[in-house]
């Protein structure tokens, strides 16, 4: 067991874990089909859409396309997502109006509080893969607040190379081992973990809609393993 008086901050994934994206984009996807009469099945075009932006990412780690933030990433996968989703026909300007719904996420209704509580005895900062304005806008539309944003379009790693999360204990001016990362992907913690950072899993059920989430399970190699953002705070406050 970690003992928590050591830990200094916690870093936080959003996309997901803080954001409900998948109810955002299913929502706005639908009523733009509805407004045009076509049918539309929005829940696999967000679930599309946010796997193409990892895909875009990948082929920029590996140097395959020029540095880019994640909102040309949303942009660029979104063209290859109305092409498979046909009968949704947008012009150039009308695809750049959708691509702002990544800029008004829904938040998940246990979130907010929980951050604000937790804000009373940790240094508690996003680390994201989404661009710096979304994660702003976002937090502003949502009224969660934080201590500090970190978008990895700022830093010289995108999540989830370890250098990503080493920076961020860097400009925290705290080793890793004074981190505490959380996040509701297994993915995030284990390289956060690799980082040399502590470890906090947060399920958030139906986060790629109804009947698509992934091993929800707790896992031991976290340090914490919460069932929810309330007890999250429980037990990091305790």
């Amino acid at each position: 067991m970690v003992d928590l008086s050591t830990i200094k901050a916690l870093t936080w994934d959003v996309g997901g874990t803080v954001f409900d994206w998948h109810s955002s984009i299913r929502r706005e996807v639908s009523r733009l089909a509805a407004d045009r009469g076509v049918e539309v099945d929005a829940a696999e075009f967000a679930r599309d859409w946010r796997r193409g932006m990892f895909e875009t990412l990948g082929r920029m780690r590996a140097g395959e396309t020029p540095r880019m933030n994640a909102d040309r990433m949303h942009r660029l996968a979104l063209d290859d997502v109305l092409d498979k989703h046909s009968t949704l026909e947008l012009k150039p300007s009308e695809r750049d109006e959708l691509n702002n719904v990544w800029h008004k996420l829904d938040v998940w209704p246990d979130a907010p509080d929980a951050i604000k509580t937790l804000r009373g005895r940790y240094a508690v900062v996003v680390l994201t893969i989404l661009s710096w304005s979304i994660a702003v806008d976002s937090s502003k539309a949502a009224g969660v607040r934080w201590d500090g944003i970190l978008s990895c379009e700022f830093l010289d790693r995108y999540k989830p190379e370890p250098e990503a999360y080493q920076q961020a204990a860097r400009l925290l001016r705290l080793e890793p081992a004074r981190v505490m990362m959380v996040a509701a992907h297994y993915g995030d913690l284990r390289a956060a973990a690799v980082a040399g950072m502590h470890t906090a899993y947060v399920p958030r059920p139906r986060e790629r809609g109804e009947g698509h989430d992934s091993d929800l399970s707790p896992l031991p190699e976290f340090d914490v393993n919460a069932t929810d953002f309330p007890d999250l705070a429980k037990q990091l406050l305790a």
